[in-house]
C-alpha cells in the first residue's frame, strides 16, 4: 500500500514583502496557533525549522515556547532542518554556510536536545554541489529542497542520489508541489499529489500556508482528516517528519538516480539583484573571516582577550543578511536597505576589534623616529604574499611650505619601490599621503612600514596619450594596449602570449526585465555599449568647470604602478573605468565606476578572450565547478576562470557573482535595474502604476576585479588563494607603537599554495582553537602546517576538495582532527 508523509510546516520567511518586526510577528502568531492545534487535532504533527524564528518566540512569549518544549517532548512538534535559517545556497562562502549550521545546531541541542538529519531548504533559489560535503560532514543524511523544478532533470523521481567533489553523498527529495498550501485547498492539492505520484512507493508531501506564515488551518485539517478516513483502503495517509520518510524512503530499497552537479540554474536574476547588499555581504564575510585569523594571533601569541561575543553578533548580521531573499535582492527597497543596514552593524563590529588586535599586535615595535610616519599591515594568511599595498598615513607634521612631499618606505626594515598618489581628501595643504608599495608580507604576523618624506617642488603629473592611437604598458611580463580613441584595452599578454581579443572590458546595457529574479539573455534582448564621453562630455563628468582634458589619461604612474582612466556614457548613465597596472606580475586589476540612471536593463562587463573554445569554471564552496556557456546565466563565487589545455583567463572578483559566456566572450554582470519584488503575473499590476516607481541600482555603484592569465597549471592550482588574498585583504593602519612587550613571530603557516585556510577561531564548545582548511585544486594533495610557537609541525593529507577542521589545545600546541561543527 502506498504511503504518504504529510509534512505541515509554515514556510516563513523573516523578510520578504515585508521588514523582519513583521517576520518577528507572524512567527509568533504562527507558533501560536500550530500549538493549539496539537491538542485539538490528535494524531496532528507540526514541522518547523530555523533557530531564529524560536528565538523570537522565546524572547517574545515565553509561555508559548515553553508549552512548544513540552510539544516537542510528547512528539506532536517535530524540530526540522535545525539550520539558524534558509540562506541562499550559492553566494555565501561554504564557512558561511558551517555557521549557519553551527549556530542551529547548538540552539536546537541546548534549548530541545534534537538534531535533526534531514536538512531543510525549501525556497532557496538553486544550491551549490559543495553543499554536499558541507552536509555530509555536518551529520545531514538527506536534504529536502523544492528548487529547481523537474524540467532541470532528465528524470521524473522526485528522489535522487546527491554527490559532492569529494565523493560524499544525501539523498535528496525535491517536493514537486511545492512547500506552500493555498489556505483550505489542502486536500484538494493532496489529492491531485496522489495522481501525479501513483509510481512512488513511499512519498513526501508538504502543506501548510507559507511565504508569511500560516501553517495549517482548522479547515484543512478538518478536510484532511476526512480525506484520510475516505482513503484508507487505499493509502496509509500519516501526520509525520522528513526523517521518518527518508528511513522508510532508504527501506524500501528504491533505486535512486544520480547528480554530481550544482543543483541550479534558478532564477537567474538573482545572482545579482541588489548588487550592494551581495558586495557588502562579501565585504562582512572578508572581515569576520581574517578578522578571527587576526584576533586569534593577539589571543595565542600576546594574551589579547579573544572577543568572542563581538564576533558572535557580526556572524549572525552576517547570518540573517544571507537570507535566500535578503541575499538574492528579491526583497523590497525596504529590505535591501535593512540588510544593508545589518551587514554595516556587523561591520562596524569588526572594525572596532580589529583595531584592538592590530594594536595588540604590535607589541615589541619600537616607537618611530622623528620625521617619520609608520604603517602597519597585518597579513592574516598562513603565507607571505608579495604584491602591491596601498594606505593613507599622514606626514609628521602639516606641510605649510611651498613644496611637495613624496613618500620613501621600508617594510620590515627593507627599502621597497614607493610610490605617492591621489590621496581621498581634498583638503588644500599638503597633510594626508595615499602610498603605494611594492613589498612581500611575512604570513600570519605584522608587517611594519616606516615612512620618510622627501621634498619635490609639485604634486607629479602625467603626459597626456590621447595624442597617440594606443598607450602600451610593458613590464616585461606583461603587455597590455589601451586604445585611446575607445578607452577599451586591445591587447593584453602574458609571456609574448595573447589573451583577449580587441574591444576587451567594454561596458554593455541590455533590455531587461522588470523582474527581480528573472534576466533576459544577452542575445535576446538589444544591447548598447558605453563609449567614451568627448573631452568636453568628461571633463564636466569629472567636475573639471574650468579645463577639458582628454577622457583617457593616466591619472597615476610611478615606481610601482601605472593607473589609466577612461570615462564612458550612454543614454543617462556614465561610467569611469580604471585600469591598475604593476610595474612587476602578470596580474592587473579594474576598478568600475558606474553612476546608473537607467529602468529594466543590466550592464555587463564583456571581456572577449582571444580563444573561442573552452571550459567556463566559477568557484563555489569549497570547490570549482564547470559551468555553462552559450550565454545562459550562471553564478560563482569568488573567481571565474576561461581555461582550455593552453591558456587560462581568470578573473577574481569582489562580489559580483552573475557572469555569462558565448565562444569565449565573457559577460561580468554588474547590476540590473528591475523592479523590487517585482513578479510576472498580472502585467497590468507590475509597475504599471501611473506614478515614479523605484528601480535597483539607481545612482553610484563600484566593481573591482582582478585579471590575470597565464598557463592553466600553476595559475589554476593556485587561483583559490589569490582569491582569498584580493578579497581578504592585509588589515593596514597607522600607529606610533608604544615601544613596549615582547615582539613574537607568526602564528601560522601552510606551505601548499592549493591548501587553504578557511577558518582560524575560537572554538565554541571548548577550551581551544578551530583550524579548518580545504584542498582548493581537485586533486590529492599534502601540506605541513605549522604552528611556530609551539614549534608543532601536523602533516595533512588531503583527497580532491576535501574540508578537514582541526582542534587546536592554545596551552599545548596539540593539534586533532575534529568535527566540522565545534
Amino acid at each position: 500500500m502506498k504511503k504518504i508523509h504529510l509534512i505541515c510546516n509554515a514556510h516563513l520567511d523573516p523578510v520578504w514583502l515585508w521588514r523582519w518586526e513583521e517576520g518577528c510577528t507572524e512567527a509568533l502568531s504562527t507558533f501560536r496557533t500550530a500549538e493549539r492545534f496539537t491538542d485539538e487535532f490528535p494524531g496532528f504533527t507540526f514541522n518547523h525549522n530555523e533557530a531564529i524564528l524560536y528565538q523570537w518566540v522565546k524572547e517574545n512569549e515565553p509561555d508559548l515556547y515553553e508549552r512548544i518544549k513540552e510539544k516537542v517532548k510528547e512528539g506532536s512538534w517535530k524540530i526540522m532542518g535545525g539550520w539558524y535559517l534558509q540562506p541562499d545556497c550559492n553566494m555565501p562562502s561554504g564557512e558561511s554556510i558551517i555557521r549557519n549550521i553551527a549556530e542551529g545546531r547548538r540552539f536546537f541541542m541546548e534549548e530541545f536536545g534534537k538534531r535533526p538529519t534531514t536538512a531543510i531548504n525549501f525556497d532557496s533559489f538553486g544550491h551549490s554541489q559543495g553543499l554536499v560535503q558541507i552536509l555530509n560532514q555536518a551529520g545531514f543524511d538527506s536534504y529536502v529542497v523544492c528548487r529547481p523544478a523537474k524540467d532541470n532533470f532528465d528524470f521524473t523521481s522526485q528522489n535522487y542520489r546527491w554527490k559532492g567533489f569529494n565523493g560524499s553523498e544525501v539523498i535528496v527529495h525535491r517536493s514537486d508541489e511545492n512547500y506552500n498550501s493555498v489556505h483550505g485547498h489542502a486536500a484538494e492539492e493532496l489529492e491531485k499529489f496522489l495522481n501525479e505520484t501513483r509510481e512512488e512507493e513511499v512519498s513526501l508531501f508538504l502543506w501548510g500556508v507559507g511565504d508569511h506564515g500560516g501553517g495549517a488551518s482548522a479547515q484543512d485539517l478538518k478536510d484532511l482528516e476526512r480525506m484520510l478516513q475516505e482513503r484508507r483502503e487505499e493509502y496509509c495517509i500519516i501526520h509525520s517528519d522528513v526523517e521518518s520518510f527518508f528511513q522508510e524512503l532508504r527501506e524500501s530499497g528504491e533505486e535512486l538516480p544520480l547528480v554530481e552537479r550544482g543543483l541550479n540554474p534558478v532564477a537567474e536574476g538573482c545572482y545579482t539583484s541588489q548588487i550592494r547588499v551581495k558586495q557588502k555581504h562579501r565585504l562582512l564575510e572578508n572581515e569576520i573571516y581574517s578578522g578571527e585569523k587576526m584576533f586569534s594571533a593577539a589571543s595565542l601569541l600576546y594574551g589579547k582577550k579573544y572577543p568572542a561575543r563581538a564576533v558572535h553578533e557580526a556572524v549572525k548580521d552576517l547570518l540573517f543578511a544571507e537570507f535566500h531573499d535578503a541575499l538574492p535582492g528579491s526583497g523590497t527597497q525596504l529590505v535591501e536597505e535593512d540588510t544593508l543596514r545589518l551587514l554595516d552593524h556587523g561591520l562596524e563590529i569588526m572594525s572596532r576589534e580589529k583595531m584592538k588586535a592590530g594594536i595588540a599586535l604590535t607589541a615589541g615595535e619600537k616607537a618611530i623616529e622623528d620625521g617619520t610616519s609608520c604603517v602597519f599591515i597585518y597579513n592574516p594568511h598562513p603565507y607571505e604574499i608579495t604584491g602591491q599595498f596601498a594606505f593613507e598615513a599622514g606626514l609628521p607634521k602639516q606641510n605649510w611650505e611651498d613644496v611637495f612631499y613624496y613618500p620613501e618606505c621600508s617594510c620590515n626594515g627593507e627599502p621597497v619601490k614607493t610610490q605617492g598618489e591621489m590621496e581621498s581628501s581634498h583638503f588644500c595643504i599638503d597633510w594626508r599621503k595615499k602610498v603605494v608599495i611594492e613589498a612581500t608580507l611575512k604570513p600570519a604576523c605584522m608587517n611594519r612600514i616606516d615612512i620618510r618624506f622627501r621634498a619635490i617642488p609639485k604634486r607629479p603629473v602625467f603626459q597626456p596619450i590621447s595624442g597617440k592611437k594606443e598607450y602600451v604598458f610593458d613590464n616585461g611580463a606583461m603587455r597590455a594596449v589601451i586604445n585611446t580613441a575607445t578607452g577599451l584595452m586591445d591587447s593584453y599578454q602574458v609571456d609574448g602570449t595573447e589573451y583577449i581579443k580587441p574591444g576587451s572590458f567594454r561596458l554593455t546595457a541590455y533590455d531587461d526585465t522588470y523582474n527581480s529574479w528573472g534576466l533576459r539573455t544577452p542575445e535576446s534582448c538589444g544591447e548598447r555599449n558605453l563609449t567614451l564621453l568627448t573631452p568636453h562630455e568628461g571633463s564636466a563628468f569629472s567636475g573639471l568647470a574650468d579645463k577639458v582634458v582628454p577622457s583617457v589619461k593616466v591619472i597615476e604612474d610611478g615606481p610601482v604602478r601605472t593607473v589609466v582612466e577612461a570615462l564612458f556614457g550612454w543614454h543617462e548613465s556614465k561610467a569611469y573605468q580604471r585600469y591598475i597596472f604593476p610595474k612587476e606580475g602578470t596580474a592587473f586589476e579594474i576598478e568600475t565606476g558606474v553612476y546608473w540612471n537607467e529602468k529594466d536593463t543590466f550592464l555587463k562587463l564583456n571581456i572577449q578572450a582571444a580563444y573561442e573554445s573552452g571550459e567556463y569554471l566559477g568557484q563555489v564552496m569549497f570547490g570549482r565547478e564547470t559551468l555553462r556557456q552559450e550565454n545562459r546565466e550562471v553564478v560563482a563565487q569568488k573567481w571565474n576562470a576561461f581555461v582550455n589545455e593552453d591558456k587560462a583567463l581568470t578573473v577574481i572578483n569582489c562580489g559580483t557573482h552573475g557572469s555569462s559566456i558565448n565562444a569565449g566572450k565573457i559577460g561580468l554582470t554588474l547590476l540590473r535595474s528591475a523592479g523590487y519584488s517585482a513578479a510576472d503575473g498580472n502585467f497590468e499590476r507590475t509597475l504599471r502604476e501611473e506614478r515614479h516607481t523605484v528601480r535597483m541600482e539607481q545612482g553610484e555603484r563600484i566593481f573591482r576585479f582582478r585579471i590575470e592569465a597565464g598557463k592553466p597549471g600553476e595559475l589554476m592550482d593556485g587561483l583559490d588563494r589569490k582569491a582569498q588574498i584580493f578579497n581578504e585583504a592585509p588589515y593596514a593602519f597607522a600607529f606610533n607603537p608604544s615601544g613596549k612587550g615582547e615582539k613574537r613571530g607568526e602564528l601560522i603557516t601552510i606551505d601548499n599554495p592549493a591548501v587553504i585556510l578557511s577558518a582560524f577561531k575560537k572554538a565554541a564548545s571548548k577550551d581551544g582553537y578551530i583550524i579548518r582548511v580545504y584542498e582548493s585544486a581537485g586533486k590529492k594533495a599534502k601540506a605541513d602546517l605549522k604552528l611556530s610557537a609551539w614549534k608543532t609541525v601536523y602533516t595533512l593529507e588531503f583527497n580532491p576538495f576535501e574540508i578537514k577542521t582541526l582542534f587546536l589545545d592554545g596551552k599545548t600546541g596539540v593539534v586533532s582532527e575534529a568535527d566540522l561543527l565545534d
